[in-house]
C-alpha cells in the first residue's frame, strides 16, 4: 500500500518539481516534519494534511482518510488479549446464571467451605455427575431453584438435555420425591 506522502510526491510534488525547502517554506512546516514524512517516520497529522491539501487543493479527510489505511495496514500490532463484547457480555451472563444458582443451594450451608463453587455447579451439569459430594446440590437444585433458571443456565452452557434427564432421574430416586411437571414435560422425550 502507497503512503500519503508518496502519493503526494508521485501526483503533485515529482511532476512540479518541488523542493522540500519549497514545502517548508509554502506550509510554513519544519524541515524535520517535512523530511520524516518523505522517510515515513511520521504520518500526516490533521495540520500537516490540512496545510498539504490547502497547497494541492485537495480535501483533508482524503489524506488523512490514506494515512489511517496505510497505517492500519502497516500496524502489527495483535490484540488477541481483547476479549470481544458480545463474548464478555455473554462470560458474564454465565457468571451471573451460575452465582444466582448457587446463592439458592448454598444459602442453608453455614460453613463458608462447604459452599459449592461455579466450578463444581459447571461439573454437575456437564459431568451429569451424582457423586456423593454433589448430592446436596442435586437436591436443592430441583427443590429450590427455578426451572426457569436452570434451564438459562443450560442454554448458557449448551449443556444436553440427557444431562438434565440424568440428574432428575436421579433426584425422583435418591430422594423418593414428587414429579416436577415443568421437568417431566421438558425430559418426556428423552
Amino acid at each position: 500500500m502507497l503512503a500519503p506522502i508518496d502519493f503526494i510526491k508521485e501526483k503533485y510534488i515529482i511532476p512540479n518539481k518541488i523542493t522540500q525547502d519549497m514545502l517548508c517554506k509554502s506550509l510554513k512546516l519544519g524541515k524535520k516534519t517535512v523530511s520524516e514524512l518523505y522517510q515515513h517516520k511520521r504520518g500526516f497529522t490533521i495540520h500537516t494534511a490540512k496545510k498539504f491539501a490547502k497547497f494541492f487543493g485537495l480535501k483533508p479527510e482524503f489524506i488523512l482518510k490514506k494515512q489511517i489505511e496505510y497505517d492500519l495496514a502497516h500496524d502489527e500490532n495483535e490484540y488477541d488479549f481483547i476479549l470481544p463484547y458480545s463474548e464478555l457480555s455473554l462470560e458474564m451472563e454465565k457468571q451471573n446464571s451460575a452465582k444466582w444458582i448457587l446463592s439458592f443451594i448454598n444459602n442453608s450451608i453455614s460453613e463458608k467451605d462447604m459452599h459449592y463453587t461455579t466450578d463444581d455447579l459447571y461439573q454437575i451439569f456437564t459431568k451429569a455427575s451424582l457423586e456423593k459430594k454433589y448430592h446436596y446440590a442435586i437436591l436443592t437444585l430441583f427443590k429450590e431453584v427455578s426451572y426457569e433458571d436452570v434451564i438459562k443456565y443450560m442454554q448458557l452452557y449448551e449443556i444436553p438435555k440427557k444431562n438434565l434427564k440424568k440428574l432428575y432421574d436421579f433426584y425422583l430416586k435418591q430422594f423418593n420425591t414428587r414429579e416436577i411437571a415443568q421437568y417431566e414435560w421438558l425430559l418426556k422425550e428423552l
